[in-house]
Protein backbone atom coordinates (compact mmCIF):
# COMPACT_ATOMS: atom_id res chain seq x y z
CA UNK A 1 0.00 0.00 0.00
CA UNK A 2 1.35 3.40 -0.99
CA UNK A 3 1.83 6.06 1.69
CA UNK A 4 0.56 9.54 0.79
CA UNK A 5 1.07 12.63 2.92
CA UNK A 6 -1.53 15.38 2.42
CA UNK A 7 -0.46 18.80 3.72
CA UNK A 8 -3.56 21.01 3.58
CA UNK A 9 -4.83 23.50 6.20
CA UNK A 10 -8.45 23.75 4.94
CA UNK A 11 -10.26 20.91 6.78
CA UNK A 12 -12.97 20.34 4.16
CA UNK A 13 -10.48 20.06 1.29
CA UNK A 14 -8.13 17.87 3.34
CA UNK A 15 -10.97 15.55 4.33
CA UNK A 16 -12.17 15.26 0.73
CA UNK A 17 -8.68 14.42 -0.58
CA UNK A 18 -8.14 11.90 2.22
CA UNK A 19 -11.48 10.19 1.52
CA UNK A 20 -10.83 9.94 -2.24
CA UNK A 21 -7.31 8.60 -1.80
CA UNK A 22 -8.38 6.01 0.74
CA UNK A 23 -11.01 4.80 -1.72
CA UNK A 24 -8.18 4.41 -4.25
CA UNK A 25 -6.39 2.14 -1.77
CA UNK A 26 -3.75 4.53 -0.41
CA UNK A 27 -2.59 4.86 3.19
CA UNK A 28 -3.16 8.59 3.85
CA UNK A 29 -1.85 10.90 6.56
CA UNK A 30 -3.05 14.51 6.81
CA UNK A 31 -1.22 17.48 8.33
CA UNK A 32 -2.17 21.16 8.30
CA UNK A 33 1.20 22.78 8.98
CA UNK A 34 4.28 23.03 6.76
CA UNK A 35 6.85 22.75 9.54
CA UNK A 36 5.09 19.68 10.92
CA UNK A 37 5.22 18.14 7.44
CA UNK A 38 9.01 18.64 7.19
CA UNK A 39 9.47 17.13 10.64
CA UNK A 40 7.17 14.21 9.81
CA UNK A 41 9.04 13.33 6.61
CA UNK A 42 12.33 13.50 8.49
CA UNK A 43 11.11 11.24 11.31
CA UNK A 44 9.05 8.63 9.49
CA UNK A 45 11.09 8.18 6.37
CA UNK A 46 9.99 8.80 2.79
CA UNK A 47 6.37 8.78 1.74
CA UNK A 48 5.47 7.53 -1.72
CA UNK A 49 3.89 10.87 -2.63
CA UNK A 50 3.13 14.27 -1.05
CA UNK A 51 0.12 16.46 -1.87
CA UNK A 52 1.18 19.93 -0.72
CA UNK A 53 -0.96 23.05 -0.44
CA UNK A 54 0.85 26.35 -1.08
CA UNK A 55 -1.22 28.51 1.29
CA UNK A 56 -0.11 26.95 4.57
CA UNK A 57 0.31 28.79 7.89
CA UNK A 58 3.89 29.40 8.96
CA UNK A 59 6.01 27.99 6.17
CA UNK A 60 4.11 28.06 2.90
CA UNK A 61 4.14 25.20 0.43
CA UNK A 62 6.93 26.71 -1.66
CA UNK A 63 9.23 26.85 1.39
CA UNK A 64 8.28 23.32 2.42
CA UNK A 65 9.02 22.02 -1.07
CA UNK A 66 12.38 23.80 -1.14
CA UNK A 67 13.38 22.53 2.31
CA UNK A 68 12.38 18.95 1.53
CA UNK A 69 14.47 18.93 -1.64
CA UNK A 70 17.43 20.50 0.14
CA UNK A 71 17.24 17.76 2.75
CA UNK A 72 17.56 15.14 0.01
CA UNK A 73 13.92 14.01 -0.12
CA UNK A 74 13.09 12.58 -3.56
CA UNK A 75 9.40 11.90 -2.91
CA UNK A 76 7.13 13.09 -5.77
CA UNK A 77 5.27 16.29 -4.80
CA UNK A 78 2.00 17.65 -6.23
CA UNK A 79 1.46 21.30 -5.29
CA UNK A 80 -2.08 22.63 -4.75
CA UNK A 81 -2.78 26.35 -4.96
CA UNK A 82 -5.61 28.78 -5.52
CA UNK A 83 -3.26 30.89 -7.60
CA UNK A 84 -3.26 30.43 -11.35
CA UNK A 85 -0.37 32.72 -12.24
CA UNK A 86 2.31 31.29 -14.51
CA UNK A 87 5.09 32.64 -12.29
CA UNK A 88 3.75 30.67 -9.31
CA UNK A 89 3.65 27.46 -11.34
CA UNK A 90 7.20 28.02 -12.54
CA UNK A 91 8.38 28.76 -8.99
CA UNK A 92 6.80 25.59 -7.62
CA UNK A 93 8.35 23.41 -10.31
CA UNK A 94 11.74 25.11 -9.97
CA UNK A 95 11.68 24.45 -6.21
CA UNK A 96 11.23 20.73 -6.84
CA UNK A 97 7.52 20.04 -7.31
CA UNK A 98 6.68 17.31 -9.82
CA UNK A 99 3.18 18.51 -10.73
CA UNK A 100 0.86 21.44 -10.13
CA UNK A 101 -2.93 21.51 -9.65
CA UNK A 102 -4.90 24.75 -9.37
CA UNK A 103 -7.87 25.07 -7.00
CA UNK A 104 -10.73 24.46 -7.50
CA UNK A 105 -9.78 21.12 -8.98
CA UNK A 106 -11.57 17.98 -10.04
CA UNK A 107 -11.00 15.13 -7.53
CA UNK A 108 -10.89 12.72 -10.48
CA UNK A 109 -8.10 14.77 -12.11
CA UNK A 110 -6.10 14.89 -8.87
CA UNK A 111 -6.40 11.11 -8.43
CA UNK A 112 -5.32 10.61 -12.05
CA UNK A 113 -2.27 12.82 -11.59
CA UNK A 114 -1.38 10.93 -8.42
CA UNK A 115 -1.68 7.58 -10.21
CA UNK A 116 0.50 8.90 -13.01
CA UNK A 117 3.25 10.08 -10.65
CA UNK A 118 3.16 6.83 -8.68
CA UNK A 119 3.37 4.82 -11.91
CA UNK A 120 6.42 6.83 -13.01
CA UNK A 121 7.92 6.40 -9.55
CA UNK A 122 7.73 2.62 -9.93
CA UNK A 123 9.48 2.93 -13.29
CA UNK A 124 12.15 5.15 -11.74
CA UNK A 125 12.62 2.62 -8.95
CA UNK A 126 13.08 -0.15 -11.51
CA UNK A 127 15.64 1.88 -13.42
CA UNK A 128 17.32 2.85 -10.17
CA UNK A 129 17.55 -0.78 -9.05
CA UNK A 130 19.13 -1.79 -12.34
CA UNK A 131 21.58 1.10 -12.13
CA UNK A 132 22.39 0.17 -8.55
CA UNK A 133 23.18 -3.42 -9.58
CA UNK A 134 25.38 -2.22 -12.42
CA UNK A 135 27.24 0.19 -10.15
CA UNK A 136 27.79 -2.56 -7.60
CA UNK A 137 29.25 -4.76 -10.33
CA UNK A 138 31.42 -1.90 -11.58
CA UNK A 139 32.66 -1.22 -8.04
CA UNK A 140 33.60 -4.90 -7.64
CA UNK A 141 35.50 -4.83 -10.95
CA UNK A 142 37.30 -1.64 -9.98
CA UNK A 143 38.23 -3.12 -6.61
CA UNK A 144 39.97 -5.96 -8.44
CA UNK A 145 41.92 -3.46 -10.53
CA UNK A 146 43.68 -2.20 -7.43
CA UNK A 147 46.78 -4.22 -6.50
CA UNK A 148 45.91 -7.42 -4.66
CA UNK A 149 49.44 -7.96 -3.32
CA UNK A 150 52.61 -5.98 -2.72
CA UNK A 151 55.87 -6.91 -4.46
CA UNK A 152 58.30 -7.71 -1.62
CA UNK A 153 60.92 -4.98 -1.14
CA UNK A 154 63.33 -5.60 1.73
CA UNK A 155 64.01 -1.91 2.43
CA UNK A 156 60.50 -0.50 2.06
CA UNK A 157 57.41 -1.02 4.19
CA UNK A 158 54.49 0.33 2.17
CA UNK A 159 50.71 0.14 1.80
CA UNK A 160 47.98 1.79 -0.29
CA UNK A 161 44.35 2.79 0.21
CA UNK A 162 41.51 4.10 -1.95
CA UNK A 163 37.94 5.04 -1.04
CA UNK A 164 35.83 6.45 -3.91
CA UNK A 165 33.40 9.25 -3.04
CA UNK A 166 30.80 7.46 -5.17
CA UNK A 167 30.49 3.74 -5.92
CA UNK A 168 33.32 4.02 -8.42
CA UNK A 169 35.87 6.77 -8.88
CA UNK A 170 38.71 8.22 -10.88
CA UNK A 171 41.52 7.86 -8.32
CA UNK A 172 43.81 4.89 -8.40
CA UNK A 173 47.03 3.63 -6.93
CA UNK A 174 49.24 0.77 -8.05
CA UNK A 175 52.42 -1.15 -7.27
CA UNK A 176 54.23 -2.75 -10.20
CA UNK A 177 57.01 -5.30 -9.78
CA UNK A 178 59.86 -4.34 -12.10
CA UNK A 179 62.36 -6.96 -10.97
CA UNK A 180 64.12 -8.04 -7.80
CA UNK A 181 64.04 -5.19 -5.28
CA UNK A 182 62.45 -2.75 -7.75
CA UNK A 183 58.89 -1.49 -7.61
CA UNK A 184 56.93 1.25 -9.39
CA UNK A 185 54.59 3.29 -7.20
CA UNK A 186 51.71 5.01 -9.00
CA UNK A 187 49.04 7.39 -7.78
CA UNK A 188 46.71 9.18 -10.19
CA UNK A 189 43.57 11.30 -10.02
CA UNK A 190 41.36 11.55 -13.10
CA UNK A 191 39.33 14.76 -13.28
CA UNK A 192 35.74 14.17 -12.21
CA UNK A 193 34.07 11.35 -10.33
CA UNK A 194 31.79 8.43 -11.03
CA UNK A 195 31.57 6.08 -13.97
CA UNK A 196 33.21 8.23 -16.66
CA UNK A 197 36.24 8.92 -14.46
CA UNK A 198 36.44 5.22 -13.55
CA UNK A 199 36.54 4.20 -17.22
CA UNK A 200 39.37 6.65 -17.90
CA UNK A 201 41.16 5.40 -14.80
CA UNK A 202 41.00 1.80 -16.02
CA UNK A 203 42.40 2.76 -19.43
CA UNK A 204 45.17 4.81 -17.84
CA UNK A 205 46.10 2.00 -15.48
CA UNK A 206 46.27 -0.47 -18.35
CA UNK A 207 48.57 1.84 -20.32
CA UNK A 208 50.98 2.30 -17.43
CA UNK A 209 51.08 -1.40 -16.64
CA UNK A 210 51.80 -2.16 -20.30
CA UNK A 211 54.82 0.15 -20.47
CA UNK A 212 56.27 0.13 -16.94
CA UNK A 213 58.41 -2.99 -17.24
CA UNK A 214 59.52 -2.21 -20.79
CA UNK A 215 60.71 1.24 -19.73
CA UNK A 216 61.94 0.43 -16.24
CA UNK A 217 63.69 3.47 -14.82
CA UNK A 218 62.49 5.74 -17.63
CA UNK A 219 59.74 7.45 -15.67
CA UNK A 220 59.44 10.29 -18.17
CA UNK A 221 58.89 7.85 -21.06
CA UNK A 222 56.09 6.06 -19.20
CA UNK A 223 54.48 9.42 -18.48
CA UNK A 224 54.64 10.45 -22.15
CA UNK A 225 52.98 7.16 -23.15
CA UNK A 226 50.18 7.72 -20.64
CA UNK A 227 49.72 11.31 -21.79
CA UNK A 228 49.46 10.31 -25.44
CA UNK A 229 46.84 7.65 -24.76
CA UNK A 230 44.74 9.93 -22.56
CA UNK A 231 44.94 12.83 -25.01
CA UNK A 232 43.95 10.69 -27.99
CA UNK A 233 41.26 8.61 -26.31
CA UNK A 234 39.27 11.17 -24.34
CA UNK A 235 37.69 14.56 -24.79
CA UNK A 236 38.31 17.19 -22.09
CA UNK A 237 39.55 14.59 -19.57
CA UNK A 238 42.85 14.92 -17.80
CA UNK A 239 44.60 13.41 -14.80
CA UNK A 240 47.24 14.34 -12.29
CA UNK A 241 49.79 11.56 -11.95
CA UNK A 242 52.75 10.72 -9.74
CA UNK A 243 54.91 7.87 -11.02
CA UNK A 244 58.00 6.64 -9.18
CA UNK A 245 60.43 3.73 -9.27
CA UNK A 246 62.00 2.68 -5.98
CA UNK A 247 65.29 0.74 -5.97
CA UNK A 248 65.39 -1.37 -2.84
CA UNK A 249 69.15 -1.91 -3.07
CA UNK A 250 70.32 1.69 -3.46
CA UNK A 251 67.22 3.16 -1.75
CA UNK A 252 66.90 5.66 -4.58
CA UNK A 253 63.53 7.01 -5.67
CA UNK A 254 63.25 8.07 -9.32
CA UNK A 255 60.04 9.93 -10.11
CA UNK A 256 58.00 12.27 -12.27
CA UNK A 257 55.12 14.41 -11.08
CA UNK A 258 52.50 15.61 -13.57
CA UNK A 259 50.42 18.21 -11.75
CA UNK A 260 49.81 15.99 -8.72
CA UNK A 261 49.82 17.21 -5.10
CA UNK A 262 53.45 16.85 -4.05
CA UNK A 263 54.16 13.65 -2.10
CA UNK A 264 56.02 14.22 1.15
CA UNK A 265 59.16 12.68 2.61
CA UNK A 266 59.71 13.21 6.35
CA UNK A 267 63.32 12.90 7.48
CA UNK A 268 64.53 13.81 11.00
CA UNK A 269 62.88 17.20 11.29
CA UNK A 270 63.02 17.88 7.55
CA UNK A 271 60.04 17.70 5.20
CA UNK A 272 60.75 17.25 1.48
CA UNK A 273 58.00 17.91 -1.08
CA UNK A 274 58.26 16.09 -4.42
CA UNK A 275 56.88 18.94 -6.50
CA UNK A 276 55.27 18.74 -9.91
CA UNK A 277 57.45 19.55 -12.89
CA UNK A 278 54.91 19.42 -15.73
CA UNK A 279 51.23 19.80 -16.51
CA UNK A 280 48.65 17.10 -15.81
CA UNK A 281 48.45 14.47 -18.53
CA UNK A 282 45.79 14.53 -21.23
CA UNK A 283 45.59 18.32 -21.62
CA UNK A 284 48.12 18.63 -24.42
CA UNK A 285 49.32 16.33 -27.18
CA UNK A 286 52.94 16.64 -26.05
CA UNK A 287 54.37 17.13 -22.58
CA UNK A 288 57.91 17.41 -21.32
CA UNK A 289 58.12 15.69 -17.93
CA UNK A 290 61.24 16.27 -15.86
CA UNK A 291 62.59 13.08 -14.22
CA UNK A 292 64.04 13.56 -10.76
CA UNK A 293 65.73 11.39 -8.14
CA UNK A 294 65.92 11.42 -4.37
CA UNK A 295 68.23 9.39 -2.16
CA UNK A 296 66.24 7.89 0.70
CA UNK A 297 67.60 6.66 4.04
CA UNK A 298 66.42 4.24 6.71
CA UNK A 299 63.69 5.90 8.79
CA UNK A 300 62.46 8.17 5.98
CA UNK A 301 58.68 8.28 5.74
CA UNK A 302 56.87 8.68 2.45
CA UNK A 303 53.28 9.72 1.75
CA UNK A 304 51.61 9.94 -1.66
CA UNK A 305 48.03 11.26 -1.59
CA UNK A 306 45.27 12.63 -3.77
CA UNK A 307 43.67 16.04 -3.26
CA UNK A 308 40.62 14.26 -1.83
CA UNK A 309 42.67 13.98 1.38
CA UNK A 310 43.79 17.58 1.80
CA UNK A 311 40.64 19.15 0.32
CA UNK A 312 38.19 17.15 2.45
CA UNK A 313 35.77 19.65 4.02
CA UNK A 314 33.96 19.78 7.33
CA UNK A 315 30.50 21.22 7.97
CA UNK A 316 31.96 24.72 7.93
CA UNK A 317 33.47 24.22 4.43
CA UNK A 318 37.00 24.24 5.91
CA UNK A 319 39.51 21.94 4.21
CA UNK A 320 41.72 19.52 6.13
CA UNK A 321 44.70 21.13 4.38
CA UNK A 322 48.22 20.09 3.42
CA UNK A 323 49.59 21.62 6.62
CA UNK A 324 47.72 19.04 8.72
CA UNK A 325 49.14 16.19 6.61
CA UNK A 326 52.62 17.67 7.03
CA UNK A 327 52.12 17.52 10.80
CA UNK A 328 51.00 13.89 10.76
CA UNK A 329 53.82 12.33 8.76
CA UNK A 330 56.71 12.98 11.21
CA UNK A 331 54.57 12.25 14.29
CA UNK A 332 56.09 9.76 16.78
CA UNK A 333 53.27 7.25 16.29
CA UNK A 334 53.76 6.98 12.52
CA UNK A 335 56.67 4.57 12.43
CA UNK A 336 55.09 2.12 9.99
CA UNK A 337 53.19 2.34 6.72
CA UNK A 338 50.00 1.06 8.39
CA UNK A 339 50.34 3.62 11.20
CA UNK A 340 50.74 6.48 8.71
CA UNK A 341 47.70 5.33 6.73
CA UNK A 342 45.53 4.88 9.80
CA UNK A 343 46.56 8.20 11.35
CA UNK A 344 45.77 10.11 8.16
CA UNK A 345 42.39 8.41 7.81
CA UNK A 346 41.60 9.04 11.48
CA UNK A 347 42.40 12.75 11.07
CA UNK A 348 40.23 12.80 7.97
CA UNK A 349 37.25 11.23 9.75
CA UNK A 350 37.64 13.53 12.74
CA UNK A 351 37.77 16.61 10.51
CA UNK A 352 34.84 15.78 8.26
CA UNK A 353 32.68 14.22 11.02
CA UNK A 354 29.36 13.26 9.38
CA UNK A 355 29.91 15.19 6.13
CA UNK A 356 29.71 12.99 3.03
CA UNK A 357 32.98 12.77 1.05
CA UNK A 358 33.23 15.25 -1.80
CA UNK A 359 36.09 13.49 -3.58
CA UNK A 360 37.91 10.17 -3.77
CA UNK A 361 40.48 9.56 -1.02
CA UNK A 362 43.63 7.74 -2.11
CA UNK A 363 47.10 7.36 -0.64
CA UNK A 364 50.25 5.29 -0.50
CA UNK A 365 52.26 5.37 2.73
CA UNK A 366 55.78 4.01 3.16
CA UNK A 367 58.69 3.80 5.59
CA UNK A 368 62.24 3.10 4.41
CA UNK A 369 63.92 0.25 6.32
Amino acid sequence: MTRVLVVEDEPDIALGIEHDLRLDGHDVEVLGNGEHAIDRVGRSGPFDLIVLDVGLPGKDGFEVCRDLRRSGALTPIIVLTARDHEADKVLGLDLGADDYVTKPFSPAELRARIRSLLRHRLEWHGDGARLDRELRSAAAVQERLFPQSRPPISTLDYIGYCQPALRVGGDYYDYLALGPERVALVLADVAGKGVSAALVMAALQGCIRAHAVQHDGECDVVLRMANRQLYQATDAKYATLFYAVYDGVSRELHYVNAGHPPPLVARRGELIALESACTPIGLFEHIDPVPRSLQLYPGDRLLLYSDGVTEAMNAGSVELGAARIAEILPAPGCGSAVAIRDTVLSALRLHTAQCPPSDDVTLIAGVVQ
